[in-house]
């Protein structure tokens, strides 16, 4: 077994154990960080891979809640079926939303992104027949063949199993062919489309693929919640998902998971601070980008790095010592 393999296999078996060491409301905080595991999957499909820059993902987390809490509420689909559904929805959307893309790139880009958040927010404030406008609407718990789940340790454990088949089928995205042309692409779009690397069509499955796990999140958060507002999915939160992304490590799917790790403790960790907490993040994110390029899941092979170019100078200047004393003598 390779070290990855054991770290991964650890990590699983603390991320089980963790609701059985914590009370109710660490289940909530456990299950909010596996909720933005995904959001943090979502961000690096696109922009680690894809090398998009988005700030409108809080549009795609709607549209994933709302849309999976509409078809339980009024057309009574099962649990399952509506959250996956939800992530269709916000696909489709991550879809339309890639057509800007082929003709802009950079802070472009970023701008029609951002567009779409505020549409999206106000349509789903507007629509009060079908959402429940500015009084929101109210979303029941989730049920597996029958069984109602009002335990969140309990729903933190099914959205873990979901999690987990998310890494899987991220990492397989990441070596399969559209993987690695979306890396191609990122690294150089002009050489990677004269090799015959439709930039189009890698775009736009990145994109899709991106906005389905963010509104599969969206789905997840929303029964969490039982309760959904549009001030769940200001364009604030979408910032804190690009934060989230650059702080976990935008460059390897165990980022993503520290990213959602990270945005789940800390604003438990700096509730004293309130008003003060957007300034620690800002600062957050100027030390990692300056400190850590990789985020704070590169930490760990930072710190061993470090140590071991320690202990090479030290046995370097060790054997200079031994040398010069043989001379001497």
């Amino acid at each position: 077994m390779t070290r990855n393999t054991i770290f991964g296999v650890v990590a699983l078996g603390a991320a089980i154990a963790a609701p059985f060491f914590t009370g109710n409301y660490g289940h909530y905080i456990l299950a909010m960080a596996a909720i933005y595991s995904f959001v943090g999957l979502g961000m690096y499909v696109l922009v680690g891979l894809g090398g998009q820059i988005s700030i409108g993902h809080a549009a795609f987390w709607a549209l994933g809640a709302y849309g999976s809490a509409v078809l339980t509420e009024r057309f009574g689909l099962p649990f399952p079926v509506a959250v996956l559904s939800g992530g269709l929805i916000a696909g489709l959307f991550g879809v339309l939303v890639a057509m800007p893309a082929l003709r802009v790139q950079g802070h472009y880009l970023a701008i029609a992104t951002l567009g779409l958040a505020i549409v999206v927010q106000q349509i789903l404030f507007q629509w009060d027949d079908v959402t429940g406008g500015r009084q929101g609407m109210l979303v029941s718990r989730p049920s597996l063949l029958g069984y109602e789940i009002n335990d969140d340790g309990y729903y933190y454990l099914i959205i873990l199993a979901c999690l987990v088949l998310a890494i899987w089928l991220v990492r397989n995205f990441q070596s399969s062919f559209l993987g690695r042309s979306l890396n191609a692409l990122r690294a150089s779009p002009i050489a990677a489309q004269a090799a015959g690397i439709s930039r189009s069509y890698h775009l736009i499955a990145a994109f899709a693929f991106s906005a389905a796990l963010t509104g599969v999140s969206g789905a997840f958060f929303g029964h969490l919640l039982g309760q959904l507002s549009t001030d769940s999915f200001t364009l604030q939160v979408s910032l804190s998902f690009l934060t989230m992304a650059v702080i976990g490590g935008l460059g390897s799917i165990s980022g993503a998971i520290v990213g959602g790790i990270f945005m789940a403790v800390a604003p438990e960790m700096l509730r004293d601070f309130q008003d003060a907490q957007n300034v620690i993040y800002g600062l957050l994110l100027i030390v990692c980008m300056r400190l850590l390029p990789g985020g704070l899941a590169s930490l760990p092979a930072r710190c061993c790095k470090i140590l071991n170019f320690k202990r090479q100078s030290s046995a370097t200047a060790q054997s200079g010592t031994s040398q010069l004393g043989e001379v001497t003598k």
